[in-house]
């Protein structure tokens, strides 16, 4: 047992130093950036650059559309989802072939997605074609993953707490969600991470550096200081949306916990 421990660890090895030096030794170094004055005089400062940051109004606004976009988008995705997998559950052999359309968006080529996209919804002030695009793009794998998740539900947990006298939305709320609730935080989590990459679809559905300020995002805030080469305030961003995400999930793994 110790030796095939031992050669797990080995076979991890590969992984694990993959990680350090495209992950953790650019973060690193992206933290240093963003105590430091900028890249040719290198003079720190420390935490002068989030001061900046902070008092920034676009980066107010990039910070409020993001949150936005999490706050709305993800739970409208995630219930969307549940929805749809619990059609597919009841008409399981009238849907089985549409369960591959919903993958489809992931494959189609965004450029030719956001020509059609263009052809639908006018080019204005709104982000919710943005928030459209974005469900409509997502939804197939976290369907699959809903899909999944329902149906390794065993019956017979049902049949036994109905017998318990549990009915209705107790019968959800006590067997339905905890048993759920491993699926449903880990398609959260993707759905968050998604909406951090939704950057080329808005940018080429925008088709400008500057969006309308409902569309304008942390990638914008953060792209346009890569063009100019402030890349104080683009690591400052980075580590600023790297903190906001690890919250994010800590705050999701303290729910889940709740429910298991």
């Amino acid at each position: 047992m110790r030796n095939y421990q031992r050669k797990c660890k080995y076979l991890l090895l590969p992984s694990l130093l993959g990680i350090l030096i495209f992950y953790a030794v650019p973060f690193v170094r992206v933290v240093y950036y963003s105590l430091i004055e900028n890249q040719f005089s290198k003079k720190w400062v420390g935490f002068e650059n989030y001061n900046t940051l902070f008092h920034n109004p676009y980066f107010r606004l990039a910070m409020k559309n993001s949150l936005l976009l999490i706050l709305v988008g993800v739970p409208v995705l995630v219930t969307g989802a549940m929805l749809v997998s619990v059609l597919f559950l009841k008409l399981n052999k009238r849907l089985k072939r549409l369960r591959l359309a919903f993958i489809l968006p992931m494959l189609l080529p965004t450029a030719g997605i956001i020509l059609a996209w263009r052809l639908v919804f006018a080019v204005g002030e709104s982000s919710v074609p943005v928030y459209a695009l974005f469900i409509w793009k997502n939804i197939g794998i976290a369907v699959i993953l809903c899909s999944a998740a329902f149906s390794l539900l065993d019956g017979e947990l049902y049949e036994a707490a109905k017998l318990d006298g549990a009915n209705g939305m107790k019968l959800h709320w006590y067997l339905t969600l905890p048993l759920l609730a491993p699926t449903l935080f880990f398609v959260t989590l993707l759905g968050i991470v998604y909406s951090f990459r939704i950057f080329r679809e808005s940018y080429l559905y925008y088709g400008s550096n500057y969006p309308p300020d409902a569309g304008y995002s942390l990638q914008y805030y953060m792209n346009n200081h890569f063009m100019k080469l402030n890349y104080q305030y683009l690591a400052s961003g980075a580590v600023i949306t790297t903190i906001l995400i690890c919250v994010i999930v800590a705050v999701g793994i303290r729910l889940q916990r709740r429910f298991e």
